[in-house]
């Protein structure tokens, strides 16, 4: 399994490159999100460790550049990149070998670790998960490690935006579940400030069904209300990517096993 994967059109960021500093082939994070593209999860853990080799990355990388010229390079992938412990030394690396912009795609639940806060602090673009207004929906919707409360994962976001001078977005995954609660869940993303707020739904295969379009734009509206900065998966347009190798994207999808 490759750590590179892409380039992925992405709503969100353009063509993206993707970084997998997990590589599993079943998904290790520290949610089992019941909408998640992946499934159910295999490890839900907090605990940080090494998964991948940064020599090898750094080597993937290198190739890589070569044949794609990517918007950005994204860490995520096969589970909650944050819980690679060499996340650190991975975006040291990385900005070694090229100047395009570093995101990456997080849960927020380590965002208040300190050693998690200095290495996403490098990134130019963090964007943070969060879908819930109340610990019922968290866990209905999150499923989270037991250790893992809401207050907590909020107070990490907050803390580490007091900090961060790069780019902050907020993703919020809208289903049936959690759209009545629009109104409450903007109000906590205006406490946070964020550059932006994403309004997603699964419209890739997954165990939840996607809200409509009408619905989506009535959710977006609430958060404009507020004068909060949004993009909508149903309206943003994807660029046009070719991909290094279909099967790399499938398998953080769950199509490809």
């Amino acid at each position: 399994m490759n750590m590179i994967y892409g380039p992925v059109s992405s709503w969100r960021l353009g063509k993206s490159l993707g970084i997998d500093l997990i590589c599993s082939k079943k998904k290790i994070c520290s949610f089992d999100c019941i909408y998640c593209q992946l499934g159910a999860t295999y490890k839900k853990t907090t605990k940080r460790k090494n998964y991948i080799s940064i020599d090898k990355l750094k080597k993937e990388i290198i190739e890589s550049l070569e044949t794609t010229d990517p918007d950005v390079i994204t860490f995520s992938g096969t589970g909650e990149p944050t819980i690679a412990k060499n996340i650190d030394k991975a975006i040291k690396e990385t900005k070694k070998i090229t100047s395009i912009p570093l995101a990456i795609l997080t849960n927020s639940t380590l965002m208040n670790n300190k050693d998690v806060q200095k290495a996403l602090i490098k990134l130019d673009i963090v964007v943070a998960k969060l879908d819930a207004p109340s610990k019922k929906l968290f866990q209905e919707i999150n499923q989270p490690l037991e250790s893992i409360s809401l207050k907590e994962t909020l107070e990490g976001i907050k803390n580490f935006k007091e900090k961060y001078s790069g780019k902050l977005n907020i993703q919020v995954m809208f289903i049936k579940n959690n759209m009545d609660s629009a109104e409450e869940i903007a109000d906590i993303v205006s406490e946070i400030e964020p550059d932006e707020i994403q309004i997603n739904t699964p419209l890739r295969p997954c165990a939840v069904k996607p809200l409509s379009e009408e619905q989506i734009t009535k959710i977006e509206k609430i958060f404009k209300d507020k004068n909060l900065k949004t993009i909508s998966v149903y309206k943003s347009v994807k660029p046009k990517t070719s991909p290094m190798d279909k099967i790399e994207i499938f398998k953080r999808r769950g199509i490809y096993k």
